[in-house]
């Protein structure tokens, strides 16, 4: 085993735990930066009023949903591969690495086959505003040509994953990261290409992080390992994949779905509060990566030591992930509360748009690390090979909850405090509901720990 990998199956928990975990925090965090970065340059160089950056701005919930699909249906290859880890079947390992690698290029092939047909139509259904949206189709159908690059990389991220290996997907994401911001600056300020400029920005920097994964498997020692030549679909290993990842893929994007209803509704209390809650959303974007990280590590560790048949040592890795995510998200959720006030005044000097970004702040970061326990439950329940109940769970609670909140519950005490409320409430059934879902899976591992692959398959 390579020093960069954890070994999940011995060892003290905890520091394995956050070796993984911790990459992913400063990964996605990152990123975010980056994403900020490039709406500033761009901004600075948009001689159209503000046109190129709504454009882009008018595709994000759309391209949320893609993202978290893209991520949720590679979690899939993660649980299965980690899972054949633990058991030491080299074969199984092969057919899932190839497998997986497979899939990444078919179903992105498709989804930008589908970008490019549909933009025009997703685009209406969004009400994308009309000023903007002959440059929103461009930067759409772009960004969907790219697709197959990005399923790519964040299939070849999370196999390493799977190893215990998230330093170098961290590595491979921000050298991504210092590619986009560079030709950004050099399409935008140079080229004057506008939205064009930051789409193949954008582009060229998935394509550095997955070559850089891409080579990083194929020279991978230790039982994981791409041999490009034996790419293909192998049926077992393939659905049993699927079964995990597309529940888990469905889940991301209802997500992205569910927020929907809640802008909608604080967009009725005028633009003072729409910029309030979007200044509010890029911290709380931050302190979700910070308390949510810890699921993404729980996963390989209850899919691998599952796969040994060491089901008291799984257990363990969820309790241990609950607890450093509640001390993470707790430490940094009450910080994020109590300095509110001056982290709105860093993008805003209106009294009254501080005045509603602090509102969800205070609400929301306060009570990031039960979000933080519901991704954990969700993770290990995945592990486990039963990714069915976190998608229930999402559609119930954070979903037809918020309908019901919203247009029944919320109208009794219409403010935007007691609307916040519906994210902590939810999270929390989320939690207790899955609980009854875990503790049976867990008998059930214990008595028959090493179960067959026939009867994973048919979950």
């Amino acid at each position: 085993m390579k020093r960069r990998d954890v070994d999940m199956l011995s060892g003290p928990i905890i520091p394995g735990l956050l070796a993984i975990a911790i990459p992913i925090m400063i990964m996605n965090v990152t990123q975010s930066l980056f994403n900020i970065i490039d709406m500033t340059i761009l901004k600075a160089y948009d001689t159209g009023g503000g046109i190129a950056i709504g454009a882009v701005g008018s595709c994000g919930s759309l391209i949320s949903m893609i993202t978290g699909l893209v991520i949720g249906v590679s979690s899939g290859a993660n649980v299965v591969i980690a899972r054949n880890i633990g058991r030491r079947d080299q074969t199984s390992v092969n057919w899932a690495v190839d497998s997986a690698i497979a899939f990444s290029l078919l179903s992105g092939i498709l989804l930008t086959v589908i970008g490019l047909l549909g933009a025009e139509t997703f685009l209406t259904w969004v009400n994308c505003p009309e000023r903007l949206f002959d440059q929103a189709v461009l930067y759409f159908r772009l960004y969907f040509a790219g697709v197959p690059i990005l399923m790519l990389y964040n299939f070849c991220a999370s196999i390493l994953r799977a190893t215990g290996d998230s330093r170098r997907p961290m590595v491979f994401l921000t050298a991504g990261g210092v590619v986009k911001v560079v030709f950004t600056f050099v399409f935008t300020a140079w080229f004057r290409l506008g939205v064009a400029g930051v789409a193949w920005a954008t582009i060229l920097s998935w394509g550095t992080s997955a070559v850089l994964g891409v080579h990083a498997l194929v020279h991978n020692q230790g039982m994981v390992h791409l041999q490009p030549r034996k790419v293909r679909f192998h049926k077992a290993e393939m659905l049993t994949i699927l079964r995990i990842g597309i529940p888990a893929g469905l889940q991301q994007v209802m997500y992205s779905m569910a927020n929907v209803i809640i802008v909608a509704t604080v967009n009725s209390f005028g633009p003072e509060a729409t910029t309030g809650i979007s200044i509010a959303n890029n911290y709380d974007g931050i302190l979700y990566q910070i308390s949510c990280a810890t699921a993404l590590a729980v996963t390989p560790y209850v899919s691998q030591n599952i796969g040994r048949g060491n089901v008291k040592r799984a257990s363990q890795s969820v309790l241990r992930g609950v607890i450093i995510t509640v001390c993470l998200g707790a430490f940094f959720g009450a910080l994020s509360a109590i300095f509110s006030r001056q982290l709105a005044s860093v993008m805003s000097n209106d009294p009254t748009v501080i005045a509603y970004a602090r509102q969800k702040m205070v609400i929301i970061s306060s009570t990031y690390f039960i979000c933080g326990i519901n991704e954990i439950m969700g993770g290990a329940l995945r592990g486990m090979g039963k990714p069915i109940p976190p998608t229930i769970c999402t559609f119930l609670y954070m979903c037809v909850l918020r309908f019901v909140w919203v247009y029944l519950i919320f109208p009794l005490c219409p403010t935007l405090t007691f609307l916040y409320l519906v994210w902590p409430v939810g999270w929390s059934l989320c939690i207790i509901t899955q609980l009854f879902f875990y503790f049976p899976a867990l008998k059930r591992h214990q008595a028959a720990p090493y179960g067959n692959r026939a009867e994973e398959v048919k979950g």
